[in-house]
């Protein structure tokens, strides 16, 4: 790398946001070429400026947090639930919720009852 490295962050249509040392158009048939660092090495990519929403000039330490991933990729693997399965599970939601209404009203119907009970018993 020479003192002559220009680091950016260039923001392209499609919500794409690359970020390291930046070519401009030229040596490539008119691309820009960015070195997107990675760790010790870098991974180069190419855009045609038609898809250039913006570049903004940062230094070195600014386009390698950009570069860098902030969070790993997390696998999420849910098992297929068929409708008939969501039904049957739906169903005994809505038996158990019934049996707790049913619950709640018989301790209504024996917590008012106590009153009828003798003083002191």
């Amino acid at each position: 790398m020479s003192d002559t490295d220009v680091w950016a962050v260039a923001e392209l249509m499609g919500h794409l946001t690359l970020a390291g040392r930046i070519t401009k158009p030229g040596e490539y048939g008119g691309l820009w070429q960015v070195d997107v660092p990675e760790g010790d090495s870098f991974r180069t990519e190419f855009f045609g400026s038609q898809s250039v929403y913006r570049i903004r000039i940062v230094s070195e330490e600014i386009a390698r947090a950009y570069a860098s991933p902030s969070h790993d990729i997390i696998e999420y693997n849910a098992p297929i639930v068929t409708r008939a399965e969501h039904e049957s599970v739906v169903q005994r939601a809505r038996e158990k919720i019934e049996l707790l209404e049913f619950h709640i009203q018989e301790l209504e119907h024996r917590l008012t009852a106590v009153r009828a009970l003798p003083p002191g018993s």
